[in-house]
């Protein structure tokens, strides 16, 4: 966390965020908190698991396939929502974590008309097909609508 190149103290941000002086958001002021206080390497049982993780993935992926994965547990969240559920992130992140392609694509709107979309994974170096297959279903489903106007 930092502000225009000087570095910024974490625990002086959350006070300041207290008062509501801060310019940070308590998400980042928690995360660099966290990393403070963090070992900067995972301990090495972790990263075996990773590598199990990956290993077994790309074996199910092979050469030409597709995994569809939900981009999120819900329909879009409210505003400041995702603070209440930090760690819903991992419906994206365990794939930048792995190094696999992913295709973000859009397939309409919910009954609530908020987005709904779904991640296309492929294996390493197979982007193509992810971007292929999002094309298809884009066109399939509708795509990216503008939910005020749609």
């Amino acid at each position: 966390m930092g502000d225009h190149g000087k570095p910024v103290w974490p625990v002086w941000e959350l006070l300041k965020w207290m008062m509501g002086l801060s310019t940070h958001t308590i998400a980042a002021i928690g995360l660099s908190l966290v990393e403070k206080f963090q070992s900067p390497q995972p301990p090495q049982f972790v990263l075996q698991k990773k590598q199990e993780l990956k290993a077994e993935l790309e074996k199910l992926l092979g050469s030409d396939g597709v995994f569809l994965y939900p981009s999120h547990p819900h329909i879009a969240p409210k505003h400041h929502y995702p603070l209440f559920t930090p760690f819903n992130f991992a419906y994206t992140g365990i794939f930048n974590i792995l190094g696999l392609p992913v295709t973000q694509c859009p397939l309409g709107l919910s009954q609530e008309r908020l987005p709904l979309g779904l991640q296309i994974v492929t294996n390493k170096y197979k982007d193509h097909l992810a971007i292929a297959t999002a094309r298809h279903l884009e066109t399939a489903f509708g795509g990216w609508r503008d939910p005020g106007t749609a």
